[in-house]
């Protein structure tokens, strides 16, 4: 039997991202993390080992924090080219 938390973030039209941790109750080392990605429809799923977990965290957390900061000198945020 599986378990785990769920989460959904999204907006109509622009497409839905749902995380859930899934806990396997008779083995409880294996966690993993489900990552459904839809957009008009259509579904991907993606099953996140922990390690993949982190790097997806501190990839987020970076992208926010360049959101965040204001740009310098007429430089628009994000990426420079």
């Amino acid at each position: 039997m599986h378990r785990g938390l769920l989460s959904t973030i999204g907006r109509e039209r622009t497409g839905w991202v749902t995380v859930q941790l899934v806990v396997d109750r008779f083995a409880r080392r294996d966690l993993a993390v489900k990552l459904d990605a839809t957009r008009y429809g259509a579904t991907q799923t993606v099953l996140l080992s922990s390690a993949q977990v982190d790097r997806l965290i501190d990839e987020l957390v970076y992208a926010q924090l360049e959101m965040l900061t204001p740009a310098d000198g007429g430089e628009r945020a994000g990426e420079t080219r």
